[in-house]
């Protein structure tokens, strides 16, 4: 694993399931596309959702293959800050699908709707968390990959300095 400090590989497993919660979400969209005719919205969710993959996918890749001094190259860094700003921008979109579920929280805390959804838990779990979950992972993600960024860059430049001992 070339070195990765704790905060790294911990960092690396919130990628892991940012990418399953999000793959999954976009699969839960598609379905909705084909099966419960909201195809506009389902549509706006799956690009959401496939950006947020293809981001999280390329810094799995930075984190692999550029951590700790590779430097990285124009393509990645073009594709880095475009998909980035993306992102960014896609927390709006995240925060709305938080406030979505404000209503269902009343559902926890009140028993007799709850005996109500007993039978469709899974679902109604599904629904409720899996927004809340991508929402809060997605802010550490967008931390940790610009930290990632310029940890990458010191490191490059701190390699080429000591390559012709220089001090910067």
């Amino acid at each position: 694993m070339k070195g990765f400090t704790t905060s790294w590989k911990i960092f690396r497993s919130v990628c892991i399931v940012q990418l399953i919660l999000v793959a999954f979400k976009a699969m839960m969209s598609f379905g909705e596309v084909l099966f419960r005719g909201s195809a506009f919205l389902g549509l706006i969710n799956i690009i959401a959702y496939a950006l947020v993959f293809v981001f999280v996918y390329h810094g799995l890749s930075m984190l692999n293959y550029n951590y700790p001094d590779v430097p990285l190259s124009q393509k990645q860094k073009r594709s880095f800050n475009i998909l980035y700003i993306l992102n960014f921008i896609l927390i709006a979109f995240l925060f709305a699908q938080v406030v979505n579920t404000w209503g269902m929280w009343k559902v926890l805390f009140d028993p007799g709707i709850y005996r109500e959804f007993k039978i469709n838990w899974l679902n109604f779990t599904i629904h409720l968390l899996f927004p809340w979950g991508i929402f809060l992972i997605h802010f550490v993600f967008l931390t940790g990959m610009f930290r990632l960024r310029r940890l990458i860059h010191e490191n490059t430049v701190n390699t080429w300095y000591e390559q012709f001992d220089q001090k910067p």
